[in-house]
C-alpha cells in the first residue's frame, strides 16, 4: 500500500516487509488490543463502582492493550515516514509478545471454570450472568488472537531482518520495485529532437582535420614534382 508521502516523491527509504502479511498481522493485533482493552477497562469501571478490588489479571490485559496501541501506532509513523527497522521491531514485538503470553495464562487460569460452562441459564441464571460469561469468552477468544499475532508478527521481523542483511546478495524491497523501474526508464530515456550547435572544440577540430588534410594533398602533389623531375 503505497501512501501519500510515497507518492509525493518522499525520501522514505524502502521497506523489506511483504505488504500484505505486514499488514494484515497489524491490523488482527490493533482489533484484539482494541476490544481487549475495552472489555477490561468496562470491567475494571464497574468493579471500582461497586469497591470491589481490581485483578492483576485485568491489570496486565489493559497494560498490555495499550502497550500493543502505542507500538502499533509508532512504528506505522516510522514505517511511513522515515524507517522502520526489522530489529526495532523485533524488540517491541518480543517484550510485547512476552506480555500477551503472561496475560493469556493469567486469564486462562483465572477462567478455568467458566471456559468450560455454557453460558446458559441452567449455570448462570439471569441474562446478565449469562453476558458476562459471554464477554469473559470474547476476552478469551481475543487475548489468544493476540498472542498469536504478536507471535506471528516476531516471526516476520525476525525473517525480514535475514533477508535485509543478507551478505552477498541484494534483493530489491518490495516498496522499491516501481522506483526502480522509472529509474531505469528515465535513464534510457533517449535526447530531445533537434539540432545541437557544435561548440568550439569540436569546430577546432574540425578545422585541424582539414588543414592536415590539405597539408596531405600539398605533400603528394610535392611528391610527384620531385618523382617527375628525378626521372626527367
Amino acid at each position: 500500500m503505497n501512501t501519500n508521502a510515497r507518492r509525493r516523491g518522499a525520501k522514505v527509504a524502502p521497506s523489506y516487509y511483504p505488504r500484505i502479511a505486514f499488514h494484515l498481522l497489524r491490523s488482527t493485533q490493533l482489533i484484539s488490543a482494541a476490544i481487549v482493552g475495552g472489555v477490561m477497562a468496562y470491567f475494571m469501571y464497574y468493579l471500582r463502582l461497586e469497591h470491589y478490588p481490581t485483578p492483576w489479571t485485568f491489570i496486565v490485559l489493559l497494560s498490555i492493550s495499550l502497550a500493543t496501541v502505542a507500538a502499533l501506532t509508532l512504528t506505522i509513523i516510522l514505517y511511513n515516514f522515515t524507517y522502520l527497522s526489522p530489529k526495532f521491531n523485533s524488540i517491541l514485538n518480543t517484550f510485547i509478545a512476552i506480555f500477551w503470553m503472561l496475560g493469556f495464562g493469567l486469564l486462562s487460569w483465572s477462567l478455568s471454570r467458566t471456559l468450560h460452562r455454557q453460558c446458559n441459564y441452567a449455570n448462570w441464571g439471569s441474562s446478565v450472568a449469562i453476558n458476562v460469561c459471554r464477554q469473559y469468552k470474547s476476552v478469551w477468544a481475543f487475548t489468544l488472537i493476540g498472542t498469536l499475532s504478536t507471535l506471528a508478527a516476531l516471526a516476520l521481523d525476525i525473517s525480514t531482518h535475514i533477508k535485509a542483511t543478507k551478505k552477498g546478495v541484494y534483493v530489491a524491497p518490495a516498496d522499491d520495485m516501481n522506483a526502480t523501474k522509472m529509474h531505469s526508464m528515465k535513464s534510457g530515456r533517449s535526447k530531445p529532437n533537434g539540432y545541437d550547435a557544435p561548440n568550439d572544440d569540436a569546430f577546432d577540430k574540425e578545422m585541424d582535420i582539414a588543414y592536415h588534410n590539405r597539408f596531405g594533398e600539398d605533400a603528394v602533389e610535392s611528391v610527384g614534382y620531385h618523382d617527375r623531375v628525378f626521372r626527367g
